[in-house]
């Protein structure tokens, strides 16, 4: 009987010893479905920041080829303005030359002007 009861007592210990494992095993699959859980969450975290990642580039690159279309507008315009600054110089110096002439020419003008109205005047009183 002794035997049996040292059996019985040693099952009783196997048995909770099972159940503990029982309960070990219990905790460690409820850990990895909390851990399963959030590694979804992760998942869908990390592919709604890929998206918004993809949404960014395409903004980053869009943006991109408009600053350099700006650019090239910019140097466009820097370069014809300079032209026209070139163009506006040299009709200015026209501008200055054609007045110099007029000037001048109506200068010579006036001057023959006054002799022909001196001779008119002294060939008049002279006869």
């Amino acid at each position: 009987m002794d035997d049996s009861g040292a059996i019985l007592c040693q099952v009783s210990c196997l048995k909770d010893m099972l159940d503990r494992v029982n309960e070990e095993i219990e905790e460690n699959i409820q850990t990895t479905r909390e851990i399963e859980s959030e590694v979804v969450k992760c998942s869908e975290i990390e592919s709604g920041l890929i998206l918004r990642e993809s949404e960014l580039m395409k903004m980053k690159c869009a943006s991109e080829f408009e600053v350099n279309g700006l650019i090239q507008v910019a140097t466009i315009a820097s370069t014809s303005v300079e032209a026209l600054e070139k163009e506006l110089s040299c009709l200015r110096i026209k501008r200055e030359e054609t007045l110099k002439r007029m000037t001048h020419k109506r200068n010579v003008n006036i001057a023959l002007n006054l002799k022909y109205h001196v001779y008119c005047y002294y060939g008049v009183l002279g006869e």
